[in-house]
């Protein structure tokens, strides 16, 4: 029989994330399934189960952490904690749950339902504390594929520039930015096409996943979302729902001309996670060798970022076994991580 290992589970509003550790805290698996919380829970139920099914991990310990409370299938972010709790529940043993609630530590599920503000939307939170049990000082910068998270630590402590999604956004430190699911109008107002600047169409016809595979940052083996189109992430869609956003067609310019637009909302989007850094620098200063570590689908922006601040730039993979895959899902595989260190 297979021994009982910990599983760190990450519940998004767009997918579920995994990771497994077996019973000596090696990492063994780290997948993500589509889950469109936003339809209903549902949607969670039978990620859930596809996930069980795949990893034969019912009689795991379960370390648990969510975002999908937001989803507007939720009236409240309490409401939205207590279904994600019973949907988990129905399907893993109860006694096997523990709910990652950052300084209050492992909840159960019954108190972490009565405690809802300590667990909703922690993922970052248990990156970035495995991250600095890692290493002695830094700044973690995770970026999604629709958020990006920025906590500094010193001394092997964070040093949070707020708690809640609220403060956090106050503070630069949560910036809704992302590799893949961001709308191009959230990163600019107008790019520049054939010596002008053309003012964007106000649709979602193209997001930030269509710019990086036209700079081929992004692989789309790696991209789970659909696109603005329902397309394909081919180098021709991605022209195509570009150039719909300055209300025009693909062939209309060449391709160097689009990877030169794809580029300008690259800009954007470096200078407002760079900017970001910055303001979270400013509160509390880090010293001036201390690295920029990256996680998420979108680390590679991470890295770009890393060379803008003159700062050396360590992969968060190389604290997690050397595991790309860990880097991609980074709250799943730290809070495996941190249950074989905890929970044993």
């Amino acid at each position: 029989m297979k021994q009982p290992g910990f599983c760190g589970w990450d519940i998004g509003g767009a997918h579920l994330k995994v990771a497994c550790c077996d019973a000596h805290g090696q990492l063994t698996q780290v997948i993500q399934f589509p889950c469109a919380l936003w339809r209903g829970i549902d949607e969670l139920k039978k990620a859930l189960q596809q996930a069980i099914e795949a990893l034969d991990c019912a009689s795991d310990s379960h370390a648990i952490t969510m975002t999908g409370e937001l989803v507007d299938a939720f009236s409240h972010r309490r409401e939205g904690v207590a279904a994600i709790i019973e949907c988990v529940t129905q399907l893993l043993p109860v006694d096997h749950c523990h709910i990652y609630a950052g300084e209050q530590g492992w909840l159960n599920p019954q108190q972490a339902k009565n405690n809802w503000q300590a667990v909703a939307s922690m993922n970052w939170l248990a990156s970035a504390a495995y991250t600095a049990s890692q290493t002695e000082n830094g700044l973690f910068i995770d970026i999604g594929s629709t958020t990006c998270d920025i906590v500094p630590f010193t001394s092997h402590h964070l040093q949070p520039l707020g708690l809640s999604d609220h403060q956090r956004q106050r503070s630069g430190s949560l910036v809704y930015t992302g590799a893949i699911r961001t709308p191009l109008m959230a990163l600019a107002g107008e790019a520049p096409f054939n010596g002008n600047k053309v003012a964007l169409t106000a649709e979602w016809f193209a997001s930030s996943a269509d710019i990086w595979r036209l700079l081929d940052k992004l692989d789309e083996n790696r991209i789970q979302d659909s696109s603005a189109d329902g397309q394909p992430w081919t180098a021709a869609h991605c022209r195509q729902r570009l150039a719909r956003m300055l209300a025009a067609d693909a062939d209309d310019a060449d391709p160097k001309q689009w990877q030169m637009i794809a580029q300008w909302f690259a800009e954007k989007q470096l200078q407002r996670i760079t900017e970001a850094c910055l303001q979270v620098q400013s509160a509390s200063p880090l010293p001036i060798d201390s690295p920029l570590i990256g996680a998420g689908v979108g680390r590679f922006i991470v890295e770009m970022v890393a060379a803008r601040l003159n700062r050396p730039y360590l992969d968060f993979s190389q604290l997690c076994q050397s595991q790309s895959a860990a880097a991609d899902h980074a709250p799943a595989a730290a809070l495996a991580l941190l249950a074989a260190q905890q929970l044993s």
